[in-house]
């Protein structure tokens, strides 16, 4: 399929690219690996001037350690990498993990952690080509005036469904957003706006250029579950991550936190009504946690597979899953994964 015409420019620093992301506002587009990039091209969902390579820029594929036995993740570092990487696999193991749950290894080797966090939200109607969206005319992410996902809403609906989000809410992680004026440091969930249309907060002239993990705490430990239909390739059609730190006694819960994709128009962190901190991990606490998953999840059929209703349901068993084996890890039991 023929693409859009666009012209290409590779800058050499991140200050050039911001200038240049400014100054022709959403008419130019960053590309790193290009993986979620190539085939909105190839589908006319992006109609770009102006493609700004983001490889030629020194720097944005480090791994380094943070004075606090973090790590700071370069922007431009690839999937492949980021679950092959030592550190990476010894401190955050979940982290690892969701990187190899994304498609396929060769799409891997060129997709980045960046872009994974800024891709586009899905859905059956929005991700069509051209000729199969010509029945129903214009979306409201394509500029029309109704929601053909959920018919007859004044709202888009697609869905975010990144793997690597949830995962970095629950780690705590932070983003480095680069600009022309300056740098600034956020909690990764304000990079999501929960608008369909629009799914990430940056402003023209903003880039997302590192991301900042703090150390893991003791007795600590996080999962990410993704269900999918095929062991590769599919994007989840609900993925639950937890992370838990243990009291120094290892049945008392320092802190916990959970979050879901694919199940809503950006990342969700759920929050349960009570506090679980200072609390023990009864029958009690993990059907609140999975009751307030439940009721946050509100899956639309975005994708091929399961029904939303079936999805939504799941978020339940996954996230009783999630804390069952989460709680195991963190209390060292052999066997636990």
């Amino acid at each position: 399929m023929k693409l859009p015409h666009f012209d290409y420019v590779k800058p050499g620093s991140v200050g050039e690219c911001c200038d240049l992301l400014k100054d022709h506002g959403p008419m130019a587009i960053p590309v790193a690996g290009g993986t979620d990039l190539m085939m909105a091209l190839k589908n006319w969902l992006k109609t770009p001037r102006l493609l700004l390579d983001l490889c030629g820029i020194p720097d944005l594929d480090r791994i380094s350690v943070r004075t606090d036995g973090g790590l700071n993740i370069g922007a431009l570092v690839t999937l492949r990498r980021l679950a092959e990487h030592q550190m990476v696999r010894e401190k955050y193991p979940v982290l690892a993990k969701a990187a190899r749950d994304v498609g396929s290894r060769q799409l891997q080797s060129s997709a980045t952690i960046a872009g994974n966090l800024c891709q586009d939200t899905c859905c059956l109607y929005y991700n069509r080509p051209p000729m199969l969206r010509q029945a129903l005319g214009p979306c409201l992410k394509l500029g029309g005036d109704t929601c053909h996902a959920v018919r007859g809403s004044s709202h888009c609906w697609a869905t975010y469904c990144g793997d690597l989000a949830p995962v970095l809410m629950v780690l705590n992680a932070a983003i480095r957003i680069a600009d022309s004026t300056g740098d600034a440091v956020a909690p990764v969930q304000r990079l999501f706006s929960g608008n369909g249309r629009q799914p990430c907060t940056l402003n023209p002239g903003q880039l997302v250029a590192e991301i900042q993990l703090p150390a893991p705490a003791a007795d600590s430990a996080a999962v990410y579950l993704k269900m999918r239909i095929r062991k590769s390739i599919d994007y989840p059609l609900l993925g639950v991550a937890l992370s838990l730190a243990l009291q120094s006694d290892k049945k008392t819960v320092g802190n916990m936190a959970l979050a879901l994709t694919a199940v809503e128009k950006a990342p969700l962190l759920i929050e349960p009504a009570e506090d679980p901190g200072g609390r023990t991990i009864t029958d009690d606490l993990i059907d609140q946690l999975a009751e307030a998953a439940y009721k946050k999840a509100r899956p639309i059929n975005n994708t091929y597979g399961y029904t939303p209703g079936y999805r939504r349901n799941m978020a339940r068993t996954y996230v009783k899953a999630a804390v069952r084996r989460t709680m195991d890890l963190a209390a060292g039991k052999k066997g636990a994964a």
